[in-house]
């Protein structure tokens, strides 16, 4: 377990303590305007001992009787709670996240609001988040394509937006390539700020990052806890960037080739983007990993010249 996800965990036990704060502190409220409530609360707790006290010694039928009281009590708190105008729920506790009740996991599983804070960390210490302000759908513009090309980088742009539109119920895989500086990244980065924006966990990582982080668990640098780690096979979304700028053995492509079955397997959706063409791709990769990218993903090719050079030239 890594220090991010402690620090992570921690906030989450803050935020249960804070919950529980805020709920004693209801209560307290309802106690000094309510008086009748804080009696039959008395009253509940006094009982409630009394028929844990006969039923431990086994006297269970002794307790029945009390057992049909504490039933009327309950009953009459709650009528005192509706005469009183109080909304009904408002003693419970309230969580931040209802569905893991602010603790992270669901079954022993990760949450959706924690692969989010996790993948939000990430993306704030590699400054995509900075990049997400200006490169999104909002900021997209068509301006600087023509031709052919303009037809290409709509269609694009429309199979882009698709892609966020049925996220939530189509399993879909994309690769961008294509020559440098024609809007693979700023497309991938498009997607992952509106289905962020959306609540989606997405995680980004570049091709160079993924291969350090595939190498050091190869070579034992690293556990299969880290979260970063783990991310790559349970987040919903992957962004991978500029596959083909890293360096790697036979043994860290073989972990990526793992990383994308494995996602696949669980109907995990990938985005990657790449310098390379197919056939490039191709001559880099094992058959085994380039056949895998082919057989799931969409091909989307991006042409035209550096957008960068130009803007400077405008």
């Amino acid at each position: 377990m890594d220090t991010v996800f402690r620090e992570i965990m921690t906030g989450y036990e803050r935020q249960l303590a804070q919950d529980k704060r805020a709920q004693r502190k209801r209560i307290q409220e309802i106690h000094s305007s309510v008086p009748r409530y804080k009696e039959l609360e008395d009253l509940t707790a006094d009982l409630s001992a009394k028929a844990a006290i006969m039923a431990a010694s086994g006297r269970k039928d002794e307790a029945v009787p009390i057992l049909h009281e504490l039933n009327r009590i309950s009953d009459e708190k709650q009528k005192v709670l509706i005469d009183a105008g109080i909304p009904d729920g408002y003693l419970s506790l309230k969580y931040e996240c209802p569905d893991c009740r602010d603790t992270g996991y669901i079954r022993g599983k990760k949450c959706h609001c924690l692969m989010k804070k996790i993948v939000e960390h990430y993306y704030v210490n590699s400054g995509l988040y900075e990049k997400l302000k200006t490169e999104n759908f909002d900021t997209f513009t068509f301006e600087y394509y023509e031709g052919e090309e303009l037809d290409n980088i709509r269609e694009i742009y429309d199979a882009a937006w698709s892609f966020v539109t049925t996220f939530a119920d189509t399993y879909r895989n994309m690769l961008f390539y294509g020559s440098v500086g024609c809007g693979k990244s700023f497309m991938s980065n498009c997607i992952a700020k509106e289905l962020m924006d959306r609540g989606t966990a997405v995680t980004y990582v570049s091709a160079m990052r993924l291969f350090d982080m595939l190498s050091a668990h190869v070579f034992g640098r690293q556990s299969s806890g880290s979260a970063e780690y783990d991310m790559l096979f349970s987040c919903p979304l992957l962004i991978v960037d500029d596959l083909g700028t890293e360096i790697g053995s036979s043994a860290v492509s073989s972990e990526l080739f793992e990383v994308l079955n494995e996602r696949d397997l669980k109907s995990l959706s990938t985005i990657i983007s790449t310098n390379y063409s197919i056939a490039e791709l191709k001559e880099k990769y094992s058959d085994r990993s380039f056949s895998r990218l082919l057989g799931n993903y969409e091909l989307y090719r991006f042409s035209g010249d550096d957008i960068r050079l130009k803007k400077k030239r405008r």
